[in-house]
């Protein structure tokens, strides 16, 4: 009997160190990407111009966000581009992927250098995408004035362009050093370190908040009341480990030397280019032969709708990824590295689910594997927003009415945040910490202003009157009037103070909040597991529509469809949410784009691997 080959697993785990540092950057870039551009988009007065003259130009337009409960008063903003901004900016990774990736994947492939092919691109660029990211955060929150916007995108246009051209260096690294009857396992360990990398970036977060309270001395009150004071240490987590990453491909993992030294080596390396251009030559006729092979008109069929199948999921499950954060910090009033860390869980539960989908995809089908995991995904996503319209009936509460109330309690938390901000970077400059008792919340406040109206001693709560005294001089009196009109209007509060009108908003949103909050977790387990159910059998699905002869052409139409889901969903959300005004508006947009794949992949006909006599006959003789 032959000698199996085996992976060298310590040589394929060095490898995906550089798999590692590109998961970990992309893990924390959309949660606090977002978070931030949603801070600097909203403070830019260029965006607030163009957002009024546009509602001004199209009054339907306010009308119809004001009819969504996006209050003008209570938010200052009314209708608003933000989201929309937001839905477009983060399309760039996406777009530059699928312009340079190629080209510089290409470019590595003809790389002739001492240290190989791909590590060259990996350490020339690394450093400087890590450098990049650091500077993310320090300029989009320490720049002020108009030039901190047009800052803050040219550092992320900058980032996501150096990604871009070591991206595919770095995944084309395994499959050079690993012989092709072990490459499927060798992605398996790959991918496996890619999830650590997410895992990693998932609690970078939690990492970040220890750091800045190491060194910076801020304490997790500070921080929780204003969690950009932490970004640029999460940020700085991520480089980290993409400069470890780098450094770990150049001392550890050894690529063939393809520079020409000696003329011997030039007379080899001439030999193996004329090798190659036949070798090009051959494989060109044999894909215009494998062209005129046409499929099927059924397979044809079966191809276009899988297609427009995979695009609609990756609509639903992108909208998701890239405005989580967002969505948690409205709905759930989570900070962001709260919700990266749940998010933990969908992880997880989608590596747990790998095998067994793979398992249930040879047993059942691929197609039923995957209308279960689209169906599973669906049902997590109506449970949660048909438990929140029942927790808002309970509440005799419309969605409409529940975005204002919720809008008019996060404009108060808004105004308490950024006074804490503000006494901390005092304190700083004092030379001394905040205490505990001088980092506010809104508990402290309500009491304070129901103490205030009913005229009872007010010497504990000296700090909060502070606070009153900022909060009067920053629209206060516009988002008081704004509270008690929702606390009568909405909440039934008959001639409420201040003080008992932002009692009874706060109360509110906690009710719905505090369930909400449990809610989340079964849908995340629920939808990991679903995830790893469509991921695992999707793209073997259309790969086998197409053939063993056409693995190349087939992975290009997936990651077509893909792609351009990844680099429209983002644009499609950012306009309903801006006209929805609030991103609860997730739970009814991925659940369309979910249905419609459903609706899609019924149509699909082919796909299922089949197993023939020649195939066992092949595998016996690999065997033996």
């Amino acid at each position: 009997m032959a000698e199996k080959m085996k992976l060298n697993y310590k040589k394929t785990i060095l490898t995906g160190f550089g798999f590692l540092a590109t998961s970990i950057a992309w893990a924390i870039y959309d949660p606090y990407i977002t978070k931030i551009l949603n801070k600097i988009l909203s403070e830019s007065d260029m965006v607030s111009r163009w957002s009024q003259a546009l509602g001004e130009a199209i009054p339907w337009i306010g009308k119809f966000a004001e009819a969504q409960g996006e209050s003008t008063v209570s938010l200052g903003g009314g209708f608003t581009l933000v989201p929309l901004f937001i839905g477009i900016i983060m399309t760039f990774d996406n777009i530059f992927g699928v312009i340079f990736q190629p080209t510089f994947g290409k470019l590595s492939d003809n790389c002739h250098s001492k240290l190989g092919k791909r590590r060259p691109f990996i350490v020339a660029c690394a450093p400087i995408s890590a450098i990049l990211f650091t500077l993310v955060p320090l300029v989009a929150l320490n720049v002020q004035g108009e030039a901190r916007l047009p800052l803050t995108m040219l550092v992320v246009i900058l980032f996501v362009f150096s990604m871009s051209l070591w991206r595919a260096p770095v995944v084309a690294l395994m499959p050079d050093l690993t012989p092709p009857q072990l490459r499927s396992e060798g992605n398996a360990v790959i991918n496996l370190m890619g999830g650590i990398g997410s895992a990693v970036g998932m609690v970078a977060g939690t990492l970040g908040i220890a750091l800045c309270t190491l060194f910076a001395g801020y304490t997790k009150a500070e921080i929780k009341a204003n969690e950009t004071l932490s970004f640029p240490y999460v940020f700085a987590v991520g480089s980290v480990v993409m400069i470890i990453g780098m450094l770990v491909l150049l001392f550890f993992v050894k690529e063939e030397d393809t520079s020409i030294k000696l003329k011997g080596e030039a007379n080899q390396y001439a030999d193996a280019k004329a090798k190659r251009k036949a070798e090009k030559e051959a494989a060109k006729a044999h894909k215009a032969a494998l062209k005129a092979e046409k499929l099927t008109k059924g397979e044809r069929k079966s191809l276009l709708f899988m297609l427009g199948c995979l695009f609609f999921l990756f609509c639903g499950t992108n909208a998701i990824t890239t405005f989580f954060s967002l969505f948690a910090q409205e709905i759930l009033h989570m900070i962001t590295s709260e919700a990266t860390f749940i998010m933990l869980i969908f992880a997880v539960c989608s590596g747990a689910a790998a095998l067994p989908a793979g398992k249930l995809g040879k047993k059942f089908g691929r197609k039923k594997t995957i209308l279960a995991g689209i169906s599973v995904f669906l049902t997590a996503f109506i449970v949660f927003f048909a438990v929140f319209l029942v927790m808002l009936g309970g509440e005799d509460l419309s969605i409409k009415n529940y975005v204002e109330v919720n809008n008019s309690y996060i404009a108060v938390n808004d105004q308490i945040n950024e006074y804490n901000s503000h006494a901390s970077d005092l304190a700083k400059e004092e030379g001394r910490d905040l205490t505990e008792a001088e980092v506010l919340n809104m508990d402290g406040f309500i009491e304070y202003r129901i103490a205030l109206e009913e005229g009872k001693a007010l010497d504990e709560y000296k700090y909060y009157a502070e606070f009153d005294k900022y909060f009067a001089e920053n629209s206060g009196a516009d988002i008081e009037k704004a509270v008690i009109a929702v606390s009568e209007n909405i909440l039934a509060v008959e001639n409420g103070s201040f003080g008992v009108s932002l009692k009874a908003v706060s109360d509110s949103v906690a009710t719905i909040t505090k369930i909400l909050r449990v809610l989340i977790y079964p849908v995340l387990i629920l939808g990991g597991a679903a995830n790893m159910f469509i991921t695992v059998n999707t793209l073997p699905l259309v790969l086998d529509i197409g053939g063993v002869e056409k693995v190349g052409t087939f992975t290009g139409y997936y990651y077509t469809a893909t792609f351009s889901a990844q680099i429209a969903s983002p644009i499609i959300y950012g306009f309903i949410r801006m006209f929805a005004g609030t991103y609860m508006s997730l739970f009814y947009y991925s659940p369309v784009m979910f249905a419609l794949a459903i609706m899609l992949l019924l149509f699909v006909k082919h796909g299922e691997s089949k197993v023939t006599d020649d195939m066992i006959k092949e595998a016996r003789m690999a065997e033996d």
